[in-house]
């Protein structure tokens, strides 16, 4: 009876095992890099297309557009990795502004405005992360209430005026800087810095990459599934007020009309980012680099003088190019590749 060369048994077995191999490179590549390598490319193809794109100057205005979105994203980037969403942060962001701007404009001191700008994003946070965890309500409906909700307190407060007549010591975080980098580029790298810790280094954020990939298993495991849901919304409306902060020191006023459309910018950073809308999966880091990113790609197309419509379109794409990608990788984890 003919017997099988034991070499040729190996060479056969071990084609699969390369393509697998191959497979998880490849995953590994686009999860840790994508974003990093577009972002380059869009730097290479902006500066060769404009002179002005690499000035000192407007590399540092790149990174003060993006700060605010930024802030945002990486609260909204704990939701999402928890398999959740939030509508309601530009919302969020106005309600907390105009109140702590409002407290200031009548003679509060800063800081005081300032912390009760952030105790606005915890309250609206908390409301939102209870009506999810704990009533069973769904995120996306809960949060586009909220969305309104919020908004329509923020008009009722102010009667849809702007809040002026701050103090000029207010723009300090706007307009200061340390050995020439803006305070706001400075508190912006320190949340990512914290974040990355909480996500990388604490139980908590185990527990949130464990709720976003399996709740049921997560809660089988020990894990308070309820109080982790609730406490990243809290989380994200803390960030989506620092944010109201950041813009309004910008603005030197509160808007009851700010932050519009702010969430779509905020998701479009995280998925750009490499963090999956099914959660679990991601990091805050790609976050950043995806906000770092949109304030790139918007700031080159107003220099090459694009429409702002072209602009929207662009944008679009650029999401959906990147939720395509999200959706490759899954197929190469689950081998359909």
């Amino acid at each position: 009876m003919p017997t099988v060369d034991g070499p040729g048994v190996a060479s056969e077995g071990a084609a699969p095992s390369r393509r697998v191999n191959a497979r998880l490179v490849a995953q590994e590549l686009l999860g840790r890099f994508g974003v990093l390598l577009m972002l380059v490319a869009l730097v290479v193809v902006f500066s060769a297309l404009s002179p002005h794109f690499l000035s000192q100057g407007n590399i540092t205005n790149v990174l003060i557009q993006s700060s605010t979105n930024a802030v945002i994203a990486a609260g909204m980037t704990f939701v999402i990795l928890s398999a959740n969403i939030d509508l309601s942060v530009g919302s969020v962001l106005a309600m907390s502004s105009v109140l702590g701007t409002s407290f200031i404009a009548d003679g509060g001191p800063i800081p005081i405005g300032i912390g009760i700008m952030l105790l606005g994003g915890v309250v609206a946070g908390g409301i939102n992360g209870f009506t999810v965890s704990y009533l069973g309500f769904p995120a996306f409906i809960v949060t586009l209430a909220t969305m309104w909700l919020f908004r329509g307190s923020a008009y009722v407060f102010t009667n849809g005026q702007a809040v002026t007549g701050l103090p000029r010591d207010f723009r300090i975080l706007a307009t200061g800087e340390v050995a020439g980098i803006p305070y706001i580029v400075l508190l912006m790298i320190a949340v990512y810095a914290v974040c990355y810790f909480v996500l990388s280094r604490t139980t908590f954020g185990r527990q949130v990459y464990a709720v976003g990939d399996n709740k049921e298993a997560a809660r089988l495991s020990g894990v308070n599934v309820k109080r982790v849901t609730a406490a990243v919304f809290v989380i994200c409306g803390l960030l989506a007020a620092l944010g109201g902060v950041v813009l309004s020191s910008r603005l030197f006023s509160g808007q009851p009309i700010a932050g519009i459309t702010f969430e779509l910018s905020a998701i479009a950073a995280v998925v750009i980012g490499g963090t999956s809308l099914s959660g679990g999966k991601g990091g805050i880091l790609g976050t950043l680099v995806g906000a770092i990113f949109i304030a790139t790609l918007i700031n080159g197309l107003v220099i090459l003088n694009v429409t702002s419509f072209w602009q929207q379109l662009i944008m679009g794409l650029v999401v959906l190019a990147a939720v395509g990608i999200d959706q490759y990788r899954k197929r190469l984890a689950s081998g359909r590749v």
